[in-house]
């Protein structure tokens, strides 16, 4: 992700790639539309699933999230 180029919104120092793992699928994604009232696998059907790229500032630690196509 060239992304990892970005500075930090907070303290305008360099952000480094990274992730933050899920426990049920190795790693975070997203999901459009609103959430469902019961939570079942079968809400994810025909939803794409984004994965979620997490970048963290070397300097302050401020941690900010992206799920590009």
């Amino acid at each position: 992700m060239a992304d990892s180029q970005l500075p930090c919104l907070r303290c305008q120092s360099a952000m480094e790639l990274g992730f933050i793992p899920n426990p049920a699928r190795g790693q975070q994604v997203w999901y459009e539309g609103e959430p469902p009232t019961t939570y079942r696998a079968s809400f994810m059907f025909g939803r794409k699933p984004l994965v979620v790229a997490t970048l963290r500032c070397s300097m302050c630690g401020y941690l900010e999230s992206y799920a590009k196509t």
